[in-house]
């Protein structure tokens, strides 16, 4: 049965359309670009309507990269990031991009086109219960509707934004993009306020640690003012340890950064060495399927309780994580009773970089390929990471100085991530450098997003990790006495590729090459693709000293 817009009793709705509706919300909401792969029915209405409302729409070439681009926006921003997808193999293909977000805590709206009722009623042609699709993955999956319509999309953009943030899913009908939304429906909600926590407990438990370790995470990067961290870690005279999704928050060219969290083994010595961890942020989501191991006593700051009793704290504040940390940091404190000394830090952060730099002296490596680029780069610039056997030396040799600036899906951890997601950062920041540090793997799954990049004038540097090779899965292979070739690939030539895409491809396969390729690349501007070719030896040694 057809959508009614009128009935007996009740009010002539007003000349405003749902399109109109979600473009307005949208804005409000701060989103200043939607990206997406539309269909050809009510998305086209909300296109229409996203321009009017002084919003950006970016088209990209598949419905996943559409996602984590906007899943990057929404890192940046703090807005929601939106991805307009089209019906059946429109939704069916974001599916991944939302599991990111769900995963990785970003506040994502998926907007997805749908049949009329009559039509569906008429044919089975892409149909699926698209609402019960993303149900399991979303905070809310709904359909809009000229009586509802503004209370829903209310609701979704709040509770996509509510700890612990994920993604939410808005079904629109096709005949109701340009259908009149209801005028008791209308309004917004109020924001409550957050109340202030009480840090008391907490801040006479770590007063008197003798070995503290601050550890951060992803929750601590929206909201914690850097200098309330740089105060509170300078009072403790503590070391720190980030997580790969909070890299930046505490920068990482202070004394007190030891180095990254990841639940594996590389940063066991500190934190057994700890009497007592301050975890800020911190969601287990972040960690790897392992029990937690150090007997410290754990403090915990969180925005949701969602898996705390992973670290089982023995107390902890629950709320506005950045409110928290502040109150914290300017509490009346006693002396720090703090044992750490910078000299002692600096050689714990020494010895893991050193345990790290593998391979032959004249290797071209992963490790050396970070190093080399982020000198290149400078301080400023955004880099997106794919999963693979390359995010770890990225973790460890890529310093971030500030919030944001490391972008990586770490809770789902998946491939093609990086690229589209630094299109995202050069679109957001312009006067920034955008770097895509990903494999030859992940780079398959988004190279048509090398056009994408140009036309959007996006300027990104986009880097291979090129080892004809499934590199982290081959190391479990190898590592379990099985045959590495059924998980090599044939030699491609990334270069070459890019050309076909306008852009400009530059092959290294060694340091000296690769430092030339980086200053042309540089000096060239625009969207710039580097084919670094490297064997990928020392993956194997890479992984077994981060993970034991």
């Amino acid at each position: 049965m057809a959508h009614s817009t009128a009935a007996a009793g009740v009010a002539a709705p007003r000349d405003d359309t749902i399109s109109m509706l979600v473009a307005r919300r949208l804005a409000g909401a701060g989103v200043r670009r939607v990206f997406g792969f539309p269909g050809g029915g009510s998305n086209l209405d909300v296109v229409e309507a996203l321009a009017d409302a002084g919003i950006d729409f970016a088209l990209a070439r598949t419905e996943t990269s559409a996602a984590f681009m906007a899943c990057a926006a929404a890192e940046l921003s703090g807005a929601p990031g939106v991805v307009l997808v089209g019906n059946g193999p429109g939704l069916t293909s974001v599916v991944n991009g939302v599991a990111h977000a769900r995963l990785d805590r970003v506040p994502l709206l998926v907007l997805s086109d749908r049949y009329a009722d009559e039509e569906r009623e008429l044919t089975g042609h892409q149909v699926l219960d698209q609402i019960a699709l993303l149900a399991p993955l979303t905070k809310l999956s709904a359909t809009l509707e000229p009586r509802t319509a503004a209370a829903t999309l209310d609701r979704a953009l709040e509770l996509c934004r509510q700890a612990p943030r994920g993604p939410v899913h808005l079904d629109l009908p096709r005949d109701l993009g340009t259908a009149p939304v209801w005028p008791a429906d209308s309004d917004a909600p109020g924001h409550p306020a957050t109340e202030p926590a009480d840090v008391g407990r907490l801040a006479s438990r770590f007063a008197g640690a003798q070995r503290p370790v601050v550890l951060v995470g992803l929750e601590a990067a929206d909201g914690v003012d850097p200098d309330d961290l740089l105060a509170l870690v300078a009072w403790a005279r503590a070391p720190v340890l980030s997580t790969y999704k909070a890299k930046g928050v505490f920068p990482e060219t202070h004394p007190c950064w030891a180095g990254i969290l990841t639940g594996g083994q590389i940063e066991q010595p500190i934190l057994e060495a700890a009497d007592v961890v301050l975890a800020i942020g911190l969601d287990p989501v972040e960690l790897l399927g392992r029990p937690w191991a150090p007997t410290a006593e754990v403090l915990s700051i969180r925005a949701d309780v969602t898996g705390d009793a992973y670290l089982d704290p023995v107390a902890g504040c629950v709320g506005a994580v950045g409110e928290i940390v502040a109150a914290l940091a300017r509490s009346p404190q006693p002396a720090s009773a703090s044992r750490w000394g910078v000299s002692e830090i600096a050689a714990y952060r020494d010895s893991v970089a050193a345990r790290l730099r593998l391979g032959p002296d004249d290797a071209l490596t992963a490790w050396r390929i970070v190093e080399a680029v982020r000198d290149a780069a400078g301080d400023d610039a955004t880099v997106a990471v794919d999963a693979g056997a390359h995010m770890f030396p990225a973790a460890v040799f890529w310093r971030a100085s500030r919030p944001r600036g490391f972008l990586i899906s770490n809770g789902l951890a998946s491939m093609g991530f990086a690229v589209p997601a630094a299109i995202a950062a050069a679109l957001a920041e312009p006067d920034r450098l955008s770097v895509a540090l990903t494999g030859d793997g992940g780079l398959a799954y988004d190279l048509a997003e090398l056009e994408t990049a140009k036309r959007l004038g996006a300027r990104i540097l986009v880097v291979v990790f090129n080892d004809a090779s499934l590199s982290l899965i081959r190391v479990k292979q190898v590592a379990a006495g099985r045959r590495r070739e059924v998980l090599d690939l044939g030699p491609t030539a990334f270069d070459v590729a890019a050309a076909a895409f306008g852009v400009h491809g530059h092959a290294a396969a060694d340091v000296a090459q690769l430092r030339r390729a980086l200053g042309a690349a540089l000096q060239n501007g625009g969207v710039q693709l580097i084919d670094a070719r490297l064997s990928g030896d020392e993956y194997g040694d890479t992984v077994a000293v981060i993970r034991g």
